[in-house]
């Protein structure tokens, strides 16, 4: 007898779950709920990926197709067709009978679809879905929230506006807005994903299978992403402080509050709005729990965790909300921290314009690229991202955990060991080579080791677990992997 569980639906999910990695979980959270000797099952086909029932029919096992995409929305309809052939199996006696049945109500073959319903009706039926839905912190949608708007229009509407309005939902139309964007770039993938919901919200399964037959593989990313080493790093910095303090025309009030954001995003790996969040600078923070995190400025402060607030000081959200930050300090710079300055350093003043949060993040940034342009004369460094790939490789030449430096950036492990290993300098690298022999080695390899030795008593299982900071249970389960 399965446990009785809550209804399953597209936002029922985890807030550490994007993207394909959602989608399969959601399925596996749908097929625990299917009524007792009904299975989903996914099918791979070239025209797309659906969803089939599996049940018994006579004394044959068969796997049905239900017409369900997979998607959110159509592993949900999959579970709720699948409760209906549950109810199905109980009463029909004939195979004839049940199978004449389901062609009606499951693969919906006599039904005739709603063709004549317009792009605008399509678009306020996804837009309905969306403000419905929940985002990834499993916070509900709020349409008076900036960067909920900024959702709806950077993933749908912006791509909805170019369509006729009044003409009823057609492939032709679509087409030629997806073909307005460059084959192989993310444009073109997610106007092709935009124009795969009006179908899904409108039940029309042929235009999705024409749409799903699109390639939409990226290729083309942007080109010339800069990396930069700490080498590098200082002597910018070197250069932008080399004016006389005493010239009002050099600014140098302002430089310093610019090198503090930038060195910010070194020590931290802070995206540029998110410096802007930090609620510890100049003063302590007490967190829900009544935890009293010091400030950065405290001179006895010797942990040195930022807190990154869900909002800015500029009235913006940040894109991973609230979390805890802390130093990525590599045994090559120890004292990075003090050759940083960040114990004194101060935020720029802004007078914003302005309240649109993608002008203020657009405004952030063109004003970073702008003051290094015109500081630098022989540096080309106009990135700034690339300082939070720069404070990763930190960390990983410090020897602190992929898990440990995700949070701490605020990402998945996976980003974190795949695309921000892209910035890598050739200086990093071989820092990362030569300093390897100062890390701690991998505990699966400490386990190892032990073992050898023959080091596998109670107090042993303790060493270990003290020194890699994880529980003695964790630890004796890997020596009875080995």
């Amino acid at each position: 007898m399965r446990e009785k569980q809550k209804q399953v639906t597209p936002t029922d999910l985890g807030n550490h779950l994007i993207g394909y990695e959602r989608l399969l979980d959601f399925f596996k959270e749908a097929q625990q709920q299917t009524p007792k000797g009904i299975g989903l099952k996914k099918d791979s086909k070239a025209s797309g990926t659906y969803v089939l029932l599996q049940f018994k029919l006579g004394d044959k096992r068969v796997a049905k197709a239900c017409s369900c995409a997979f998607t959110m929305d159509g592993i949900a309809n999959a579970l709720r067709k699948a409760k209906q052939v549950s109810e199905a199996l109980t009463k029909f006696t004939s195979e004839t009978e049940f199978l004449a049945w389901y062609d009606t109500n499951i693969i919906e073959k006599t039904q005739v679809k709603n063709d004549l319903i317009t792009f605008v009706e399509a678009i306020k039926l996804v837009e309905d879905s969306y403000w419905n839905s929940y985002t990834k912190k499993r916070q509900p949608r709020d349409r008076n929230n900036p960067s909920h708007q900024s959702c709806w229009y950077e993933v749908y509407y912006c791509f909805y506006k170019f369509l006729p309005m009044n003409n009823t939902i057609n492939l032709t139309d679509m087409m030629d807005v997806v073909n307005s964007k460059e084959r192989g770039s993310k444009r073109f993938k997610d106007c092709v994903s935009a124009m795969k919901r009006l179908c899904e919200v409108t039940d029309n399964n042929k235009l999705r299978d024409e749409l799903g037959k699109l390639d939409v593989a990226q290729t083309k990313f942007k080109e010339n992403l800069q990396s930069i080493s700490l080498e590098d790093f200082f002597a910018l910095r070197e250069e932008i402080l080399d004016v006389p303090e005493n010239d009002a025309r050099s600014n140098i009030n302002t430089r310093k509050q610019w090198l503090f954001v930038f060195s910010m995003q070194v020590v931290y790996g802070l995206r540029i709005s998110e410096v802007f969040a930090v609620q510890n600078i100049d003063k302590p923070y007490k967190t829900k729990d009544g935890v009293i995190i010091a400030a950065l400025n405290d001179p006895n402060n010797k942990d040195m965790v930022a807190v990154v607030g869900k909002e800015t000081l500029l009235g913006t959200t940040t894109k991973t909300g609230y979390r805890l930050a802390v130093p990525l300090i590599p045994p090559t710079y120890p004292d990075l921290i003090e050759k940083l300055e960040i114990k004194s350093g101060e935020l720029p003043v802004f007078n914003l314009n302005s309240q649109n949060p993608n002008s203020i993040r657009a405004y952030i940034s063109q004003r970073a690229y702008r003051v290094l342009i015109r500081w630098t004369k022989n540096s080309k460094f106009t990135q700034t991202h690339a300082l939070r790939h720069l404070a990763n490789l930190n960390g990983m030449m410090a020897g602190i955990p992929l898990e440990k430096r995700a949070m701490s950036l605020g990402h998945s492990p996976t980003m974190n060991d795949t695309v921000y290993k892209k910035r890598q300098t050739t200086k990093t690298t071989l820092d990362l080579l030569t300093q390897s022999t100062n890390q701690a080695i991998p505990l699966q390899s400490a386990v190892a080791i032990a073992q050898q030795f023959g080091c596998t008593d109670d107090k042993s299982i303790k060493l270990l677990a003290a020194i890699y900071n994880v529980s003695e249970v964790e630890i004796s389960n890997v020596m009875q992997i080995r």
